[in-house]
């Protein structure tokens, strides 16, 4: 029933959304109180980090229930867009929102998942920076699209400096859908970089030692994870995405073969995508031991979606999606 509810084409699924974040928001299931609060105390004790993200922290600092509401008004959005942006460039085939169950199941299982960091707020621009450049794959004239794509990862960059790195995902998904044209791959660049210039010039007249370019690259403050209630929750959780990969792996193997060119093109790009995500992760980990949890369970959410869209496996779909339910309410709740 929740996978069949989610699989479904209908707007309807959204005001199933606040129920389920609200279910999964942080408890007092750890030791020393709820992550969400240690999340947002580390992020109070960190640099203010770059010039986009510093005026949403004071906002979020201003009540525990301002930071509840910023944080449910952002996953709601990142859903809403990543589900657009797979839907818009035909990325499962066909229309689902599956995306908007998983995305909050796979971020309420990370460590201060649902905590409203700078790689967190800044994704809804990748998604967005994505989607124009997916969306536009296909059409003869695209210069305006890869503009605003690189314009929108100029935005997410003046949040998390890292996401600057994702250009290469507009240049690969240029160079697996397109005939070689350097203008194409230079109007991306230029997007991002006059962002980035016009931020720091703002910056720079009013407070020029508020930007701090490499502080903003670590994790705020030294907090602890959260550690599990039990041992063997993390047996189970071992257990369950080591199954899911493997059926993840595949079903987009499956669709990836049967898949016109334009389809492989753009499943093609999501790889990238998905790789050049890990490599920030990658990149954070070599840098504080800890990965923005955003950066894992975007990509997840899109992958894990493939197993999850066909109807003939109903009961395998529903017993799916109720095992990651009930684990991110146990990683949340227990103890």
């Amino acid at each position: 029933m929740l996978t069949r509810f989610f699989r479904q084409d209908r707007i309807t699924v959204y005001l199933l959304l606040p129920v389920l974040v609200l279910l999964l928001w942080p408890g007092a299931g750890t030791a020393g109180g709820s992550p969400y609060t240690a999340g947002l105390q580390a992020l109070r004790q960190g640099p203010e980090g770059m010039p986009l993200y510093s005026p949403l922290r004071k906002v979020m600092e201003i009540s525990p229930w301002m930071s509840l509401a910023f944080s449910l008004a952002l996953l709601t959005g990142l859903a809403h867009g990543l589900t657009r942006m797979a839907n818009d460039s035909e990325l499962f085939g066909r229309r689902t929102h599956l995306p908007v169950l998983l995305l909050p199941l796979f971020l309420a299982l990370l460590p201060f998942g649902l905590v409203p960091d700078p790689a967190f707020i800044g994704m809804w621009a990748v998604v967005l920076a994505m989607g124009r450049t997916w969306t536009a794959v296909g059409h003869k004239g695209i210069l305006s699209a890869v503009f605003d794509a690189g314009m929108l990862l100029g935005i997410a960059s003046a949040l998390y400096l890292p996401y600057a790195f994702l250009i290469v995902v507009i240049w690969a998904s240029l160079a697996v859908t397109r005939p070689l044209s350097w203008r194409e791959y230079v109007l991306p660049a230029i997007g991002l970089a006059a962002v980035l210039l016009l931020c720091w010039g703002a910056v720079h007249f009013i407070d020029p030692q508020a930007w701090k370019p490499a502080a903003s690259m670590h994790y705020a403050g030294d907090a602890p994870a959260p550690k599990p209630a039990h041992w063997m929750y993390g047996v189970v959780l071992i257990a369950v995405l080591a199954i899911l990969s493997i059926s993840t792996i595949l079903s987009f193997a499956k669709v990836y073969t049967h898949s016109v060119m334009r389809e492989k093109n753009i499943r093609a790009s999501l790889l990238a995508f998905t790789f050049a995500l890990g490599l920030l992760a990658l990149f954070a980990w070599l840098l504080d031991h800890r990965i923005p949890p955003v950066l894992l369970a975007t990509p997840a959410a899109l992958l894990l979606t493939y197993p999850l869209l066909p109807v003939r496996r109903s009961l395998w779909d529903e017993a799916a999606s109720w095992s990651l339910l009930l684990l991110a309410c146990w990683a949340r709740w227990a103890g």
